[in-house]
């Protein structure tokens, strides 16, 4: 029977979490014929086996797609779409897990009201398995009023908002541009999530429906969070190149903002911290602010 979902589930070295990940697409309560891809990157910490276990217990719901050599993460992702036979998509890393049993059959049977709609999310919390913190998304601020079943949400507000993780996602098949990713050099869900919003309408659902792990989160450094600043910074220069998206060229001039704010006090790299300062003149014109952020970093 063809499958009306395919839920995606892309891992490498996630040997400690790949079950709980698995189990937790296992107990979704559906109506409808759905398969469940886990594409393994060549993981050498037993994930593999993990996998090969769960499959074989439940060969007419679990197909594995594996490889004898890393390919990594984007062409790994790349392939498991491509095989997916499903009108719909569901995704969730090997680290993350779901927790609502209902959440599959909630997001489709808005997709399937909705036509108009390509994509939908719902909320989630985060776990530092380093620190054992749990914390909370970044939606607060969207569902003030506790009787919201969901909001919409716009390219916008997506472009200032992160307002999801892959494991939250559903999206139709055909809204997806599978040619996208090989346009671009740092291709991230940032990427995914713009050209699905493109393509139709994007929905958040008030409920929370899964867990993203955060690993190697205690590791706070200058160094690290600097890197983390610079990936966003050219993501969103790549999309703004890509497609002439003014939005992105606004995000551009916000990040390299963020960078003169969150590291001027630590004085670490003046030169660098100078070049950014220069670089949000550049992009907005704005001379006094450029002024501020001089007298700032100095």
């Amino acid at each position: 029977m063809q499958p009306l979902v395919s839920v995606i589930t892309i891992t490498y070295n996630h040997a400690p979490y790949i079950a709980k990940c698995i189990e937790g697409v296992l107990m979704q309560k559906v109506d409808f014929p759905m398969e469940f891809i886990i594409a393994d990157d060549c993981s050498t910490d037993g994930t593999r086996e993990i996998c090969e276990k769960y499959a074989k217990k439940n060969p007419n719901l679990i197909r594995l797609i594996l490889t004898e050599k890393n390919v990594g993460a984007v062409e790994n992702e790349q392939r498991a779409f491509k095989a997916a036979k499903g009108k719909y998509i569901a995704t969730c890393e090997g680290d993350d897990y779901w927790t609502s049993s209902f959440k599959l059959q909630k997001q489709v049977d808005f997709l399937e009201a909705n036509p108009d709609y390509s994509v939908c999310f719902h909320r989630f919390h985060k776990y530092d398995s380093e620190s054992g913190i749990w914390q909370g998304d970044f939606c607060e601020n969207l569902f003030k009023d506790s009787n919201t079943d969901g909001v919409e949400i716009s390219m916008h507000q997506f472009m200032h908002q992160w307002v999801t993780q892959y494991l939250t996602m559903v999206f139709r098949k055909n809204s997806y541009d599978f040619a996208a990713y090989s346009r671009y050099k740092y291709f991230r869900d940032t990427h995914q999530i713009y050209h699905l919003i493109r393509n139709g309408r994007c929905w958040l659902f008030a409920f929370n429906g899964g867990v993203y792990h955060l690993t190697g989160s205690g590791m706070y450094s200058f160094r690290t969070a600097l890197k983390r600043e610079q990936m966003t910074l050219m993501v969103d220069k790549e999309l703004w190149r890509v497609n002439g998206d003014e939005g992105w060229k606004e995000m551009c001039s916000i990040v390299m903002q963020d960078i003169v704010d969150n590291f001027a006090s630590q004085k670490k790299n003046l030169w660098l911290l100078l070049r950014y300062s220069t670089l949000v003149f550049l992009y907005t014109g704005r001379f006094k602010k450029y002024i501020k952020n001089i007298l700032l970093v100095l």
